[in-house]
């Protein structure tokens, strides 16, 4: 990709960033990307790419819930207009709320283990000096911070 000399300092602080979804959350990318922008290349690479995951991911996870909470409601309101007819609960219900209350705290912990994962991953190649490029978010970035 590029040809520039990295320091072991440039290194760390694209590390960081990626790692920002550890601790700091999206806070620590922007500070790294205002304080490195004219300074490094890399860094402002790294940062802005963890700081578009870092929305990116937030924005699925808004929309996920949405629609959960709006599937949740109709599941709701079509079940007690069904179980209005009859005077007898049979409990299909509460069973169907749990499942899927249970298959979204699943699939949540889960989105939020792989998320962590791939920054990790992310945040080991940045350290060894690699420009590996987050799919979508990583071409978009690296054509305004390399201009390629």
């Amino acid at each position: 990709m590029q040809n520039e000399e990295i320091t072991s300092d440039e290194k760390l602080m694209a590390m960081l960033s990626h790692l920002s979804i550890l601790f700091g959350g999206i806070i620590l990318p922007i500070i790294l990307w205002a304080v490195q922008k004219d300074k490094s290349r890399f860094v402002r690479y790294h940062s802005l790419q963890a700081i578009f995951f870092h929305i990116a991911y937030m924005a699925i996870i808004f929309v996920v819930v949405f629609v959960i909470v709006i599937a949740a409601i109709g599941f709701g309101l079509g079940f007690g207009t069904m179980s209005r007819g009859h005077h007898g609960s049979d409990g299909a219900f509460p069973a169907i709320m749990m499942i899927m209350m249970f298959a979204f705290y699943a699939l949540f912990f889960i989105s939020i283990i792989a998320a962590v994962g791939y920054e990790v991953y992310i945040a080991i190649k940045a350290y060894q000096g690699s420009y590996i490029k987050i799919p979508v978010i990583g071409k978009i970035v690296y054509k305004k911070v390399y201009g390629e």
